[in-house]
């Protein structure tokens, strides 16, 4: 027996939690990267400062020159300026939010193809012995043979069906192995799903208020344009320029200038000025229009769920009406019929359950309140 724990030991450490998963959110390149977003608020006048130094010979006397020059912004490009946090952390935590997303998601494909394909085995048994006694009923001419292709024919596409369900836990895997990389072989703990009655609870219960995720972002977009436009503008206006102040040396005479830059706009015009400008307002155009046709998304998100749920809820009942018969071939068919409503059930859920994951996200509740597993019926901590 004493030989045996290391051996247990090391077999359940290959297995991972969901909440595991979920938890490399937190060091997702994406979600890091915006620690390095930078204020642009400095309320400096200056654009750049450069020194320059020149020496030259002149029969025999040398000349050097040294000095500073000072390029300054133009008044808007100096007052428009945001503080570092008003863009960081919005960017950072829904980049936050797109990482447990893209983490959940992929959490819930998973659990969700591992109980379709339990569900398409037992299908297939009921395919197969269907196929075995249309074959029978065939020879002893109590069928046709039109029933017995079509007896053959989705036995084939169950295990089509089952054979890319294969295929796509392969990928998940992959997926699940680059935020995980220890795991490479072993189980992933099942995910204890949420009901569909919690879900529709939790939307009901629901008072959808203020902005969607995607309409804050396009929001801050909208003033990122704006304010580049007033700096372009405000560039093109500008008549101050440069200062250049340097000292000049001959032998042993030193003397100072001063050279001002100025620009008059009204001496010409800036044709790539003006076109960077009506890009910009097209640009913060279209992406108004963008923001007045996607509407109240949450709202949009709220009644879309409840609306499959609704759907959901009336195949159930469907599902529920069972009819008995006294011929075995009859029953057979029966009996898939019944396995495959309850595959459209999880087809159905899969879409729901995405969905809600989507309002989770649009409404924040990804974002401010991350230490749960949103997916869990008992809502696992993360942190």
């Amino acid at each position: 027996m004493m030989f045996l724990i290391p051996w247990l030991f090391a077999t359940s450490a290959l297995a991972i939690t969901p909440e595991q998963v979920l938890k490399t959110a937190w060091n997702d390149k994406t979600y890091l990267s915006f620690e390095e977003v930078q204020a642009t608020d400095s309320k400096n006048p200056l654009r750049s400062v450069d020194g320059f130094v020149s020496t030259e010979d002149d029969d025999g006397d040398t000349k050097s020159k040294i000095g500073l020059k000072f390029q300054f912004k133009s008044w808007p490009e100096w007052k428009t300026g945001r503080p570092k946090g008003t863009e960081q952390k919005l960017l950072r935590n829904t980049s936050l939010g797109w990482a447990l997303k893209n983490r959940y998601n992929t959490l819930l494909l998973y659990e969700l193809n591992r109980q379709k394909s339990e569900k398409l085995k037992e299908v297939i048994k009921l395919a197969e012995r269907n196929v075995q006694a249309q074959t029978l009923s065939l020879r002893a001419g109590r069928v046709t043979s039109k029933s017995f292709v079509s007896a053959r024919s989705e036995l084939v596409k169950l295990k089509r069906t089952l054979a890319l369900l294969q295929q796509e836990k392969q990928m998940l895997e992959t997926k699940i192995q680059v935020w995980v990389p220890s795991w490479k072989e072993g189980d992933l703990d099942n995910l204890n799903l949420i009901s569909i009655d919690h879900v529709e609870q939790s939307l009901k219960e629901t008072v959808v208020k203020g902005d969607s995720l995607t309409k804050k972002i396009a929001n801050e977009e909208i003033e990122q344009i704006s304010q580049e436009l007033t700096i372009v503008k405000g560039r093109e206006k500008q008549w101050f320029k440069g200062l250049d102040v340097s000292q000049n040396r001959k032998n042993d005479d030193i003397s100072y200038e001063v050279e001002v830059t100025v620009q008059l706009p009204f001496l010409f015009s800036d044709d790539l000025a003006k076109q960077k400008q009506n890009e910009l307002i097209l640009k913060r155009a279209l992406k108004q229009r963008d923001i007045e046709e996607t509407g109240n998304r949450l709202e949009t998100l709220r009644v879309q769920v409840l609306n499959l749920i609704e759907i959901y809820k009336d195949t159930q009942k469907l599902s529920k009406i069972q009819a008995s018969s006294l011929d075995p071939l009859a029953n057979i068919e029966r009996k898939i019929v019944e396995q495959q409503e309850e595959l459209d059930l999880l087809n159905q859920q899969q879409e729901i359950l995405s969905l809600y994951l989507e309002y989770l996200l649009e409404s924040e509740v990804l974002n401010n309140s991350p230490e749960k597993n949103y997916l869990d019926k008992s809502l696992k901590a993360l942190l």
